[in-house]
């Protein structure tokens, strides 16, 4: 999952050279859940700026504070709390409709794509207690299709991230999504340009009525081919996901339309 989250900065702007300046205790702000529940990261980033990188190459702003803050302001990256749903090792199919996406914190016109449904664990109070953390996901409330707050609409949920959650179930487990999840630890890979990404963070999701295998899932609804922050994702870029990692051909997962991030050549 932990690279994951590097390929979501990654695509925040972030260059492999800016994320190798920033110190580990910024990127820690960025890509772990600290400090508890429903605490915005602004003052955490600003506070930890040791080793500051200045945004003054950036055309569109004079802003000159951190990276890290400037980030956070602008997508609002904070800790939501409560149930949520992760997608990170689920794979997708196509629904036929349209999505409209968010680019760059609503700064920029809306962007619509190919629409998929993603079938996503939900985090609960026990898989959070049985990965000794808080029930806390990674949301940035102004992207995907969020309007700035943490509570979703009734019987639906939002899908996050989470750098803490490494034992959940999944969907390449057999039976799918194993209910006996303490074993199976979330497994990375890197799928080559010739699959297609879907992006899952910061959208809305609709609770299902029934268990799937005895285990709370949603129906997520996301974007085939975006990038984080509603930008196209290239068609040259290889994607890091977590979907696929019990197949006994891992790879298979790449051409299910797997949720995960663009990593840029």
């Amino acid at each position: 999952m932990k690279k994951v989250i590097i390929a979501i900065l990654l695509g925040l702007g972030f260059s492999f050279s800016a994320l190798a300046q920033l110190t580990s205790t910024e990127l820690s702000f960025l890509i772990a859940q600290a400090g508890g529940a429903n605490k915005d990261l602004r003052d955490k980033a600003r506070l930890n700026s040791a080793n500051p990188i200045d945004k003054r190459d950036d055309r569109t702003t004079n802003d000159s504070r951190p990276i890290a803050a400037y980030v956070i302001d602008k997508t609002g990256t904070r800790m939501c709390p409560g149930e949520f749903a992760l997608c990170g090792a689920s794979t997708c199919k196509p629904t036929g409709r349209k999505i409209e996406v968010k680019q760059d914190g609503g700064s920029k016109p809306s962007k619509k794509y190919d629409e998929a449904v993603c079938t996503c664990p939900i985090i609960t109070q026990a898989i959070a207690t049985t990965n000794q953390t808080e029930l806390v996901g990674i949301a940035a409330v102004n992207e995907g299709n969020m309007n700035g707050s943490c509570t979703p609409p009734p019987d639906h949920i939002w899908s996050y991230f989470s750098e803490s959650i490494q034992y959940y179930p999944q969907e390449s487990t057999s039976p799918p999504f194993n209910p006996n999840y303490t074993q199976t630890q979330a497994k990375s890979q890197k799928c080559s340009s010739k699959g297609t990404v879907v992006n899952c963070w910061n959208f809305l999701c609709t609770v299902d009525k029934t268990l799937t295998n005895g285990v709370k899932t949603a129906s997520c609804f996301c974007p085939i081919g975006s990038g984080v922050f509603g930008h196209p994702a290239s068609p040259s870029a290889d994607v890091v996901t977590d979907a696929g990692g019990y197949f006994k051909d891992p790879a298979a997962a790449c051409r299910m339309l797997p949720v995960g991030g663009p990593v840029p050549s």
